[in-house]
């Protein structure tokens, strides 16, 4: 298992310097709100995928008034349990003294790295109180929860899904241009075949990911629907018309959905949670996604993701906090809370726990 040692933060957000030593499998962060605990949790996940969950811009990562910001982080090397590995990332505005740079900078062990090979070193699974839109939000939220994953640790569904973006932006220009006679038929030909080539690698993946979420061990028994929309030769000459007159595509992977389900009753079969579910059952749905995805994670790397709950146990009754509280023991798990009497009922039931409090 890949153990998070230790964390620096430089000019990251709210923080000029500040260091956070993870002793223990187990870390509880407390502190009220708006003082930078799901900054934290943002830089971890940030040395995990190069990506940030929560900036649009690299910029609103930088302290105000600062060129760049550093996050450095100290990782135990799974394969020997004893060396460190070293990672950074420099983030910038564009501009360092001057001179034009590039907006993040990746290191591993003082190397510099491309992302790709930067992401491969340890994963992560993120709960916050932002993904309780993925049982409620928009499809695109959904199809993110499929993506990244993949992406970060199959190369080729990576570029099968950046190929397929950028064919899908060319071919609905194409669509445009057929629709107003500015371009035969003709022209699709090629933007056909390189979205069902790739199109359907996305689709098996995407499938094959949810069909493992079947064999999660969880408390309540969810399931999960994949709302496809297959694409080929034979769907595209059916579809051709109206994508040409609405100048859209309109099937393939990027209109995909998924649909969480849960028994209510063994007399009635699988409700959507989204429209049935309490927020506390909603709450819950979102942690057994997010723990089948931390399972998956296991299995294809052979290494456990670092867990990282952001607020979780909040909004949740005794008896649904008891269910997510008996998944604690499944690796590294870095907790954030502004209750106090949380991090008291989690230290009376976690044997290794660190607290940490920020004022």
């Amino acid at each position: 298992m890949s153990l998070l040692q230790e964390l620096t933060l430089q000019n990251f957000r709210n923080y000029q310097q500040r260091t956070i030593e993870f002793d223990l499998q187990t870390t509880v962060i407390v502190g009220p709100n708006a003082q930078g605990k799901t900054s934290i949790i943002e830089a971890i996940n940030l040395l995990a995928t190069g990506e940030s969950f929560r900036a649009e811009k690299v910029e609103e990562m930088i302290s105000f008034n600062q060129e760049l910001a550093r996050i450095n982080g100290k990782l135990l090397d799974p394969d020997t349990d004893e060396e460190t590995i070293k990672l950074e990332i420099l983030l910038t505005r564009g501009l360092v003294q001057g001179r034009k740079t590039a907006l993040r900078h990746y290191s591993v062990n003082g190397i510099k790295r491309r992302k790709r090979e930067f992401t491969s070193n340890f994963t992560t699974v993120v709960f916050r109180p932002e993904d309780m839109r993925l049982v409620e939000g928009s499809p695109s939220r959904r199809r993110n929860f499929l993506d990244a994953p993949l992406s970060l640790i199959d190369k080729e569904y990576a570029h099968a899904l950046s190929t397929y973006d950028q064919a899908l932006i060319r071919r609905n220009k194409l669509l445009q241009q057929v629709r107003e006679r500015e371009q035969p038929r003709s022209v699709l030909t090629f933007w056909n075949l390189t979205l069902v080539k790739h199109g359907t690698y996305l689709t098996q993946q995407r499938r094959a990911f949810l069909d493992f979420f079947a064999g999660v061990q969880f408390p309540l028994p969810f399931t999960v629907s994949y709302l496809s929309s297959p694409i080929n030769e034979l769907r595209i000459e059916e579809y051709i018309d109206r994508e040409i007159a609405s100048g859209h595509t309109l099937i393939g992977p990027h209109k995909d959905d998924l649909q969480v389900l849960y028994a209510f009753s063994q007399a009635q079969p699988p409700m959507d949670v989204s429209a049935y579910a309490s927020r506390g059952q909603q709450r819950l749905a979102v942690l057994w996604l997010k723990i089948s995805e931390y399972e998956y994670l296991s299995r294809r790397t052979g290494r456990s993701p670092l867990l990282l709950l952001d607020d979780i146990l909040s909004e949740l009754d005794v008896h649904s906090r008891d269910k997510v509280m008996s998944l604690l023991s499944r690796g590294q798990v870095i907790i954030t809370t502004t209750e106090d009497k949380i991090l008291v009922e989690l230290q009376s039931r976690v044997s290794q726990l660190t607290a940490i409090e920020l004022a």
